[in-house]
């Protein structure tokens, strides 16, 4: 039975090539269509800016928009093919980082071929490194870049990367930059990537050549579409500016406001107007407009009405003149004068014997008045008291009270009363002669009396004596002073003079305001034949441009109703590169991650593969709708994680380093090892490079590379600053072979010495010895069942333990183990036995014995000892 992978291999035989179905799509569309997609084939990369113009120009003509020139663009043919795969990338060394975290400078990291382990603990500068090749990949989980965010400065990142391009060697200084080819084909898992890779749905970082061309095509497509709207839109604008040639309100504007692909030409046509007859014509309206827009009627009509203006004015002032009384405001002016005299007089006899500090004036009176007023208050609230002064309160003499009495009597004196009345009779009169108004006539005046006299108008005088009535009536009533002139004599004469100029302007206004509605409507019609003329006059010089514009619109139409299709068109592109990627990537990622899961015991899964605008995305889920970080541990999401990781890596055929960044944080031991032996077979024939601060993973790592030797391990440590890194030989692994180097290495060092330094390193031996028989227990005798750093009991190697040789085997081991222990700095010591040394001799025979029994527990020594090892037999006995 084939295995999935053989079975994608064979069927990926038997797919029908991309490039054919696009091929045959295109002989089933537009020749436009061909011809893009004949150069993207041909070519491989996206049309270019000349295509997509040529693809435009025959869409055209094909559409019989223009005439036909170009060539029919023939049916296409194309072999069945294979993409070519990218050249091998290996990295062969990382140095000069700068500006990296708080990495300090100076370190080299040299990519083994196969397998590199970069080990350190937590917070040492692993991750720096890590960061850099997820900048240079630009991969999905790469973050920004930080410098030392403790150093006074900062520094540029910078980095120099020594690569294999196939067999050619080359060199790239980094500057900080996202994705830079060729180091974009790099794969890369880190822990952030489980949710990503769990999920998400993912496009393939990996897309076929053939399968990226449906993508060409559809921006071919996109672009010839954009170039059918650039028309569109030019179309659209190019009457820009006429409707500004023609005049609002004639017949003809409303029509070339709406020209458009609906504009009957014939009828537009027929309204337009030239020749040497309608210049003429056009010329005597032009000038007979002009005559009646000079408009003198109105003039004179408006001259008329401001001479109407002042003899109105001066009529009103004559009438209010004539029917002031000047006899009666003379006489209430001298009676006024009189009773103030009189007043005086009593006012003066009346207090004459009052022994006044001052004579009585105006400001005594207010003084008089005011206390009047106060004592009306006071009887009106019933607190008056007669007997009390109403400012000191204190009682009245007969001297006061009399005083009081000649107060009440100036007050209530007839005098007072008969002066409030002419007052009142006097204020009247003021605000008669303010009512009179002169401002039209001070304005005629003040136009005229520097003129000739012949100039003037024939009721100047009769204005003016009016005016001059008016003023000196008006000056001598508010300045209190008796009008002097005779007003009758003055104003009645002129005013019969004034009302018969009035008429007759009157009359003068109605006959021209008759002519002037005549004119008015003329001008009306004559404008409206003369905007008429005019814009039948210019439709005949843009003729031309009003033709081209409603065949522009027309065209435009045409475009959009072509233009309908087009997203029709794309969307079967899409669903061919849908199908075609269903072929070409769904079903070998399939195969691979079903592989791979099998591989990492992840949990069974279902796999939907959706398709979006031509791009081939996957999506995994547990029982149709859930997704598995709903339901799965973080071990399980981990390692469904890293088979989905390996699929896509392995999907095009791995051509780049792949590199894990701690895959294994979250797993158990069982895990770690499956996870371990699955790297390692990837680097059998990959460059693989990982991060680990996982001491059982790397040291598992190491074991499986331990005959191969393709494997480099380096040790990251923040001693002297964070990232130093420093190539190993692993970290101590307390292996038998391991240590069986270094007991062998120990003894023969002895042998070569004497004295102090052999019973130093005879000590040592025993150490190691020690070691050896634990080693030795654990792995040999009790086949890993339990081990020092893993929490379970591995049951199901219960069964390798060699039962039937443990009773020989145990008490020799136990012996010589004891033996051990007391020869160590670790044990302390009895003082009887401190001064007892171990010798060199001791120490071989105790070495011989325990591989014996090495050799016993593995079935290659007989049950019969060898006659030559009659020591070893005798003990084992």
């Amino acid at each position: 039975m084939a295995t999935p992978t053989e079975a994608a291999a064979t069927e990926s035989t038997e797919r029908i090539d991309p490039r054919a179905q696009l091929a045959d799509w295109a002989n089933a569309n537009d020749e436009w269509v061909r011809l893009l997609v004949a150069e993207v084939i041909a070519t491989g990369r996206p049309a270019g800016t000349s295509v997509v113009e040529k693809a435009y120009l025959l869409f055209r003509q094909e559409k019989a928009l223009d005439e036909r020139e170009l060539p029919a663009i023939p049916m296409l043919d194309i072999e069945a093919g294979q993409d070519e795969s990218a050249p091998s990338l290996s990295l062969t060394r990382l140095s000069e980082v700068r500006g990296v975290n708080a990495l300090v400078a100076g370190a080299v990291i040299e990519p083994h071929e196969g397998l590199t382990i970069l080990y350190g603990e937590n917070g040492t500068g692993k991750t720096g490194y890590s960061r850099v090749f997820k900048a240079l990949a630009n991969s999905r989980t790469a973050d920004t870049i930080l410098g030392n965010i403790d150093a006074d400065t900062s520094e540029a990142q910078s980095a120099r990367l020594e690569f294999k391009l196939g067999e050619d060697a080359q060199a790239l200084i980094w500057m900080g930059e996202l994705g830079v080819s060729p180091f974009t084909r790099m794969s890369i898992f880190d822990s952030p990537a489980v949710r990503t890779h769990v999920d998400e749905d993912l496009d393939y970082v990996y897309t076929p050549a053939s399968l990226a061309l449906f993508n060409d095509v559809t921006t071919a497509i996109q672009a010839v579409t954009a170039q059918i709207d650039a028309a569109i839109s030019e179309l659209g604008s190019s009457g820009s500016g006429l409707l500004s040639r023609f005049q609002r309100g004639s017949t003809i504007y409303p029509l070339i406001e709406s020209l458009g692909a609906s504009t009957d030409l014939a009828d537009l046509k027929a309204r337009a107007k030239s020749g040497i007859d309608v210049d003429q014509q056009l010329d005597a309206l032009t000038q007979g407009v002009a005559a009646l827009r000079a408009n003198t009627l109105g003039a004179q009509i408006a001259g008329l009405r401001s001479e109407q203006r002042v003899l109105s004015e001066a009529g009103t002032t004559a009438e209010a003149l004539l029917g002031f009384e000047q006899d009666k405001y003379n006489e209430a002016l001298a009676r006024r004068a009189q009773l103030t005299s009189d007043y005086e007089t009593f006012r003066r006899e009346l207090f004459a014997a009052a022994d006044l500090p001052a004579d009585p004036d105006d400001s005594w009176n207010d003084f008089i008045e005011a206390g009047h007023t106060y004592r009306q208050h006071l009887v009106e609230v019933e607190a008056h008291d007669a007997d009390r002064c109403l400012y000191c309160r204190q009682p009245l003499l007969d001297p006061a009270r009399d005083l009081l009495t000649r107060y009440s009597t100036y007050l209530e004196d007839k005098i007072s009363a008969d002066i409030r009345t002419t007052d009142t009779t006097l204020g009247a009169y003021k605000r008669q002669a303010a009512a009179l108004q002169g401002n039209e006539m001070g304005s005629f005046i003040q136009q005229y009396k520097d003129a000739d006299p012949s100039e003037r108008p024939t009721y100047f005088a009769q204005v003016e004596e009016i005016e001059g009535a008016r003023c000196a009536v008006a000056t001598a009533v508010v300045a209190g002073h008796p009008v002097s002139i005779q007003i009758a004599d003055l104003v009645a004469k002129v005013r019969a003079d004034v009302d018969t100029a009035l008429s007759t302007v009157g009359n003068s206004i109605s006959e021209l305001e008759a002519m002037q509605k005549g004119r008015t409507e003329a001008l009306v019609d004559k404008q409206a034949e003369l905007l008429e003329l005019k814009d039948a006059v210019e439709l005949g010089k843009s003729w031309s441009l009003i033709e081209t514009q409603v065949k522009s619109a027309k065209e435009a139409d045409r475009l959009k109703t072509l233009k309908r299709p087009l997203p029709s068109l794309g969307r079967s592109v899409t669903a061919l590169a849908k199908t075609a990627s269903d072929q070409l990537i769904n079903h070998s990622f399939d195969a691979l991650f079903l592989e791979e899961c099998e591989a990492l015991r992840a949990p069974s899964l279902k796999i939907q593969f959706v398709g979006r605008e031509g791009k081939a995305q996957r999506r995994k889920v547990l029982s149709g709708k859930h997704k598995p970080s709903k339901v799965l541990s973080e071990g399980e999401q981990k390692v469904l994680a890293l088979a989905d990781f390996l699929a896509e890596a392995r999907l095009a055929g791995i051509t780049a380093p792949v590199i894990f960044d701690d895959p294994v944080s979250s797993l158990d031991h069982r895990r770690i090892k499956e996870v371990a032996q699955r790297i390692a077979r990837l680097a059998d024939d990959n460059q693989v490079i990982v991060f680990t601060h996982d001491i059982l993973f790397a040291t598992t790592l190491l074991a499986l590379f331990e005959k191969s030797k393709r494997c480099a391990y380096f040790q990251i440590t923040d001693e002297n600053g964070k990232g130093k890194v420093s190539r190993a030989t692993g970290p101590r692994i307390d292996s038998l072979s391991a240590i069986k180097g270094r007991i062998n290495s120990t003894i023969q060092a002895a042998k070569q010495l004497d004295g102090e330094a052999r019973d130093a390193l005879v000590h040592t031996g025993y150490s190691h010895l020690r070691s050896w028989c634990e080693v030795f227990t654990e792995d040999e005798l009790l086949k890993g069942v339990t081990r020092r750093y893993q929490a379970n009991v591995q049951m199901t190697t219960l069964g390798n333990i060699n039962v039937d040789k443990l009773g020989q085997i145990i008490p020799k081991v136990c012996e010589v183990f004891g033996e051990a222990c007391r020869y160590i700095d670790g044990h302390s010591q009895a003082l009887i036995t401190q001064g007892v040394s171990p010798t060199l001799g001791g120490l071989e025979q105790h070495w011989a014995e325990l591989q014996e029994l090495k050799k016993l527990n593995e079935g290659k020594t007989p049950d019969g000892l060898d006659p030559n090892r009659a020591f070893l037999e005798d003990r084992l006995v």
